[in-house]
C-alpha cells in the first residue's frame, strides 16, 4: 500500500548501532522526528483522522460531534459550561458545535425544573441512535487499532500510559509554576 502523502510515517529515524550500546531513542532523541510528543503526535494525527473519516461515513458525524454526544449522553442534562470542561474544549467552539447538533435534532436544550434559569443538554431519540452507532462503531475501531498489540503488550501501554500522564501533569505543573502560574494552553 502506497503511504499517503498527508500523513508523517511513523518510524524512529535510527537504529541503535550495533557495535556501541546507546541510551534508547525514545529518551535520547537526536532530532525532532525521534522525540517522543512529536511521535505521538503524529501517531494521533493518523489515528484521529482514519476514525474521523469512520464516524463520517457511518454516522454522519465528525469526531468532535461524537465527543459532544459522548459526554452529554454519559451526563444527561449537563450543562453548556460543564460540558467544555468535560469534552476538554473550548468554550466557544463547545457552544457551535451544540447549536449544529441541536439544529441537527441530535441534542435538545431544555429547561432544569429546579432553576429554569438553566439550560440543560439532552439527547433526543435521534441523538441516542447516532451516539450509539457512533459508539459501537469507535469501539470496533479502537478492536481493530488495537489489533497488533498481544494482551499482554495492551496491559503494559496502559500502564506506561498512566505513568506517562502522570508525568505530563507534573512537568506541565511545573513550567506552569515556572511561567508565574499562566497555563497557557502550548498550542504553538
Amino acid at each position: 500500500m502506497k503511504p499517503l502523502p498527508f500523513l508523517p510515517t511513523i518510524m524512529p529515524r535510527r537504529s541503535p548501532s550495533p557495535s556501541a550500546p546507546a541510551a534508547p531513542l525514545l529518551k535520547n532523541p537526536e532530532h525532532i522526528e525521534d522525540f517522543l510528543l512529536y511521535r505521538m503526535h503524529n501517531l494521533t494525527r493518523l489515528a484521529v483522522r482514519g476514525v474521523g473519516l469512520m464516524f463520517q461515513r457511518e454516522v454522519g458525524i465528525s469526531r468532535r460531534d461524537w465527543r459532544i454526544l459522548a459526554f452529554v449522553g454519559k451526563t444527561p442534562q449537563v450543562s453548556l459550561s460543564d460540558l467544555a470542561a468535560l469534552a476538554k474544549l473550548d468554550m466557544v467552539v463547545t457552544s457551535r458545535c451544540v447549536a449544529t447538533l441541536v439544529e441537527a435534532g441530535l441534542i435538545a436544550k431544555v429547561r432544569l425544573s429546579a432553576n429554569k434559569r438553566i439550560t440543560a443538554l439532552t439527547l433526543t431519540e435521534a441523538g441516542r441512535d447516532a451516539y450509539e452507532r457512533a459508539r459501537l462503531g469507535g469501539q470496533r475501531y479502537n478492536r481493530e487499532f488495537t489489533a497488533c498489540l498481544s494482551d499482554q503488550e495492551a496491559e503494559l501501554f496502559e500502564r506506561l500510559l498512566v505513568k506517562l500522564e502522570r508525568q505530563a501533569r507534573t512537568l506541565t505543573q511545573r513550567e506552569i509554576e515556572k511561567s508565574g502560574g499562566a497555563p497557557g494552553d502550548g498550542s504553538n
